[in-house]
């Protein structure tokens, strides 16, 4: 100061506040590094965030796509990106890419594996590691379905397991992709012509185009992907080479023989009993008569998990 007279730093700094209203912009890129696979609506790339020194996955969409599935494909983003939970994937950021106009987001990147791998006809999960997989499961479901949204493709290739980098035994298991997923506060009609979803797996309802659907449909596929888990065989295995309608047929009018017909005879009675009695209450072809919430169910897979 001119006088002489110290002044305080604070007295100096000018506060700045951006006004309400203001729009902040920025360039954002990705660095593609490979491709690690596709379904039907997108491709899904590994890929590299130099801002934030991380690797992404990276899922666009294909240029191909009926319109109908690319509302699909924006849906999947704008639910996942709503997600919060330690069992889901979120997405961190969506745009278009600059040459071909095509609608891309991107998600957290998970190493490890689907249990697809693990479930190969013929081999079996052990119990325990099979009930701490599901438990986890139903935690993301539980969350999904208080939200009003249901999966309706769970499966073994959608549960995935993460490796961490840093702690070997750090195990998390995510409920991955929701490209057929249906949000019940949606109101939006869909082609009544189509069958959403994988019929190893379908519900009864969902197997015939625009069933009514509810939270209990997941667990009925969860229920059918339980049953080839602990005894490596699928229900219906025996129609995978025929038409898809005749699984569909199946799953509507077969009752599937009890898990524990695929279980050495040396199984402990009281398990085999617990896994039975699992297994027919998940997988009911009345949806009144499952198990009526995520919850309820993963109580009573602690209960088979005593048998482990």
């Amino acid at each position: 100061m001119t006088d002489g007279t110290p002044r305080l730093a604070t007295e100096e700094r000018e506060t700045f506040e951006l006004p309400t209203g203001t729009t902040i912009s920025f360039h954002k890129q990705y660095q593609v590094l490979e491709h690690l696979g596709e379904g039907g609506m997108g491709k899904v790339y590994k890929a590299f965030d130099p801002i934030m020194n991380r690797y992404v996955a990276l899922k666009v969409m294909k240029d191909d796509v009926p319109e109908g599935e690319q509302r699909r494909f924006r849906r999947e983003a704008r639910l996942c990106g709503s997600f919060s939970h330690p069992n889901l994937v979120r997405v961190l950021d969506v745009g278009t890419t600059a040459e071909h106009g095509l609608f891309w987001f991107v998600m957290e990147f998970l190493e490890g594996r689907d249990i697809v791998g693990a479930m190969k006809r013929g081999r079996t999960v052990p119990l325990h590691v099979v009930c701490e997989i599901f438990r986890q499961v139903l935690e993301a479901l539980r969350y999904v379905h208080l939200r009003g949204i249901v999966h309706r493709d769970v499966k073994p290739a959608n549960i995935f397991v993460t490796r961490d980098a840093y702690d070997p035994d750090l195990r998390t298991v995510k409920l991955i992709d929701f490209g057929v997923a249906r949000d019940l506060g949606d109101e939006a009609p869909e082609d009544p012509r189509l069958i959403l979803g994988d019929p190893r797996y379908l519900p009864p309802e969902q197997s015939r185009p625009q069933g009514p659907v509810d939270g209990r449909s997941d667990l009925y596929a969860l229920g059918m992907t339980f049953y080839e888990a602990v005894t490596g065989h699928h229900p219906f295995e025996d129609v995978f080479d025929q038409h898809p309608r005749e699984l569909l047929k199946c799953q509507r009018e077969r009752v599937p023989d009890p898990p524990s017909r695929h279980l050495p005879s040396s199984t402990d009675p009281r398990k085999s009993m617990a896994m039975d009695a699992f297994f027919r209450k998940a997988c009911a072809k009345d949806p009144d008569q499952r198990f009526r919430d995520a919850r309820t169910m993963q109580q009573a897979l602690f209960e088979v998990g005593r048998y482990a």
